[in-house]
Formats: C-alpha cells, structure tokens, sequence
C-alpha cells in the first residue's frame, strides 16, 4: 500500500497544460492592457467613452495575442538561454526584447486597423509613428508587463517565462 506523503503528493502533481497556460498568459495580458493602457488613454486625452472603446479593442486584440505572447516570451528567455537564476537585468532585457518583437509589431497592425477604418487607407506615417512612441516607452512597459504576466502565472502555479511552463 502506497502511503501519503506530502513530497508525494507534490511530485504527482501534473503539468499544466498548454491550454491552461495560454488562457492564464492571455488573461494576464489583458488585465495588464486594461490597467496601464486605461492611465495611457486617459494621459492621451481620451475621456470615459474612448477608453472604454480603447480597451475593449485592446481585449480583442489581447484575446488572440495573449497566449503568443506568453510563448514568445519563453522563446525569448530560451533563446538568450536567461535562466529564473540571472541577474535581473538580463530578465528585464529578455522582457524587452520580447515586448518590441512582438508587442510593438502588433501594436502596428492595430494602428493599421484603425487607420483604414478613420481614414479608408492604411496611413503608414500614423503606424510608424504609433509603433516609434510605443518603443520609447517599451522600457517601462515591457519588463512590467513581464513582471506582471510572471506574477499571474505564479497565481495560478505556472512556471515563469524564464523557466519556461510551455
């Protein structure tokens, strides 16, 4: 008869899954977007109606992205070969080069979207404009979106990006 022990029970515990991970790096990534991009809506002067409008974009945006995003991150920290025991700034400068491969590229398309949508053609002064302000400030964005994402993988007992759950 096997007995119980808690080492026991904690090694018999499963992976997560890589649809559990995708969801959980996905909700993270929206919750994230509608936290800091409210305060960028509102510092742009958007008033209640537009940050509504911002972030519900933003949601469905983040929807699709999210769980790529949480991937390319721990592509990123692989590729680096940035372990959960480096320094933290070479996770912070894994976190920001994730964020402007892939974030910033994204945030281009939306821009594109919206352009064609207000203007009827793709404005591509207002999407390297949009994509130039957003890499100005990658460097508070990035590693805090990774910190934060990091933070809800912890929540729901998923290994870092660094230590790669996927």
């Amino acid at each position: 008869m096997k007995t119980l022990k808690l080492e026991n029970i904690a090694e018999e515990r499963e992976e997560p899954s890589e649809k559990k991970i995708a969801i959980v790096d996905t909700l993270g990534n929206i919750t994230y977007s509608i936290i800091i991009g409210s305060m960028l809506d509102y510092s742009a002067g958007l008033n209640l109606k537009g940050i509504i409008g911002s972030r519900a974009s933003a949601t469905a945006m983040n929807s699709v992205t999210g769980g790529l995003y949480g991937w390319w991150r721990e592509k990123m920290f692989k590729w680096t070969k940035t372990k959960e025991n480096s320094n933290k700034i070479r996770k912070t400068m894994v976190d920001l080069l994730a964020f402007n491969t892939f974030q910033v590229p994204v945030y281009g398309a939306a821009v594109a979207v919206g352009s064609l949508v207000s203007d009827n053609y793709i404005n591509f002064n207002k999407v390297l404009s949009g994509m130039k302000n957003l890499s100005i400030i990658s460097p508070l964005i990035g590693p805090t979106m990774g910190w934060y994402m990091d933070g809800f993988r912890k929540l729901f007992e998923i290994k870092s990006a660094a230590k790669g759950a996927y």
